[in-house]
């Protein structure tokens, strides 16, 4: 792979990355895989030091590109994904360290699977002073794998640690603006909408920086929101929109508390969930090892309780009832949660 034109191009989107942005550059430009591109395309940042910071790296692999105009993350990363020529593209975000072999290693492993279009790998979180947090392991064995947990509203690809062909990428329709705040959920759905392959290469490549700053903890409310917009739009894709909202809360367990559950809700909850099963394995021409993954995930994550419904359905409502939270205990807690929601709206209200 090493010989010849570069098969693939590091993207590193930057936006005020200091204080961990030489290292990020460094743990690239120190791969053990070298005939790489690595674009550097900076969203016009406030501080000048990130600048001189990337133009004191001489390299030759290093190609920077400087936004004129602070556009966004979505905007930006469709811009540099149209000026990169190589077939493959490796994610490398401005404060996350990748192993040295981290290149080789996921390039190899998209040229050796072709019908996987987008892959990640284990990551290692840190913490700002660069000290262990924990492990991120999970596995992705089939489509069914990849298509369930989008459907439960949880992102299956990590996106610090992503790889992906340039191809799928794009027709899947990029980054959109409309998603900020989930651009990599809504993306990864619609790479599984269209029925690419995923996987997670079972192997450590990246030390990914978790900090007080990252968005996911100054905007999670926000992303939350964002992301059951996105597990809506999934949902709607294979069954009737009306049904999707509903079906889509239920499903969510960060928003599964706004739901008011009955008999008469999870009866139709349950109707709803059948019906988009048999629509995914028509629309999606699942096999049977697939379509067995996809229905494993989706109850293993939700509890039996919706499971048992048509067999617990002549029970009187309180039996029914508690015979759903003793398989789905979940639900119990959502009223717990539904309280400190309320709770919490009301005391930034006042």
């Amino acid at each position: 792979m090493e010989k010849g034109k570069p098969l693939v191009t590091v993207l590193t989107p930057v936006y005020n990355g200091l204080p961990h942005l030489t290292e990020s550059i460094q743990s690239t430009l120190d791969q053990t895989y070298k005939n790489f591109e690595f674009l550097i395309i900076d969203d016009a940042s406030t501080d000048e030091k990130v600048i001189q910071c990337i133009e004191s790296f001489d390299d030759p692999r290093i190609r920077f590109i400087r936004n004129e105009e602070n556009l966004g993350v979505s905007k930006t990363m469709n811009k540099a994904i149209s000026l990169i020529e190589t077939p493959y593209i490796i994610r490398s975000d401005q404060d996350d360290v990748s192993f040295p072999n981290r290149v080789e290693e996921q390039l190899k492993y998209l040229i050796d699977n072709p019908d996987i279009s987008v892959i990640c790998s284990w990551e290692i979180e840190i913490d700002e002073n660069g000290q262990r947090v924990k492990e991120c392991k999970s596995m992705i064995d089939n489509y069914g794998e990849f298509l369930a947990p989008i459907l439960l509203g949880i992102c299956p690809i990590w996106h610090p640690s992503l790889a992906f062909t340039k191809e799928a990428m794009q027709d899947a329709g990029g980054f959109k603006t409309e998603f900020t705040r989930a651009e990599d959920f809504d993306v990864t759905s619609r790479m599984a909408l269209h029925r690419y392959g995923a996987a997670i290469v079972p192997e450590f490549h990246l030390y990914q920086r978790q900090h007080s700053q990252s968005q996911s903890k100054v905007f999670e409310e926000e992303q939350a929101d964002m992301c059951l917009k996105i597990q809506v739009e999934a949902i709607s894709f294979f069954i009737e929109s009306q049904d999707a909202s509903d079906l889509a809360t239920f499903m969510n367990l960060k928003k599964a508390y706004t739901l008011k559950l009955d008999k008469k809700k999870l009866l139709k909850l349950h109707g709803q969930l059948d019906k988009l099963f048999l629509s995914i394995k028509t629309k999606q021409e699942l096999s049977k090892n697939e379509f067995k993954s996809l229905r494993r995930l989706i109850y293993r994550r939700l509890g039996l309780g919706i499971y048992i419904i048509p067999y617990a359905k002549p029970l009187p409502s309180p039996f029914f009832m508690g015979l759903f939270y003793l398989f789905s205990p979940f639900y119990i807690r959502t009223v717990y949660e539904f309280l400190s929601y309320v709770y919490n709206r009301a005391k930034r209200i006042t």
